[in-house]
């Protein structure tokens, strides 16, 4: 009886892998839900898709590997990446909401540290601080200077309540070979 029922259940598990596994959609889609649910409240975006945050709403339109950023060339041994972000402010508040280049950060598999936008020098950069208001719309290029070393990045946003409590935190994966 044991043995039956041993048999049947190990018949099932082979039928449900070879399944799955036929299809690799399935597969990945498996593991991303798997990996977003390991990291607390953190969301998957792709680019060029608009994005709903608490107090705004955001459209990646483009992430690109550039050479040079107006007139200025990366250190050695390092790269541009072009982030063209457009923002709206949805926040019904008589108070803007205050954003700047903190608020989007890129974590790599080889880096401990969070790397930032370059500071900005023109008015295409976003700024290091400014307000976003109800119903406004920016758009901004951030400049990041990412060692070349580096196989695959992580642009991330991650809301921050008055109260301290952290909320959602928004994540767009990069491969850098695919730019």
């Amino acid at each position: 009886m044991h043995k039956k029922l041993l048999a049947i259940v190990i018949t099932v598990t082979i039928v449900f892998i070879f399944t799955a596994c036929g299809d690799a959609s399935l597969v990945k889609d498996s593991i991303k839900h798997t990996v977003a649910q390991s990291i607390k409240g953190s969301i998957y975006v792709e680019a060029r898709k608009t994005h709903r945050t608490e107090w705004f709403q955001f459209t990646i339109e483009s992430i690109e590997r550039i050479d040079h950023y107006a007139g200025y060339s990366p250190a050695e041994g390092c790269q541009f990446i072009d982030v063209l972000i457009t923002q709206k402010g949805i926040f019904n508040d008589s108070e803007p909401i205050p954003m700047g280049t903190f608020d989007f950060y890129m974590d790599s598999s080889i880096f401990e540290e969070c790397i930032y936008p370059i500071k900005p020098f023109d008015d295409a950069m976003m700024p290091e601080e400014f307000d976003l208001a109800y119903d406004q719309t920016v758009v901004y290029h951030m400049i990041y200077e990412i060692p070349v070393i580096v196989p695959d990045l992580r642009l991330m946003y991650t809301e921050w309540f008055k109260d301290n409590r952290e909320g959602a935190t928004f994540i767009v994966d990069i491969n850098l070979n695919e730019l």
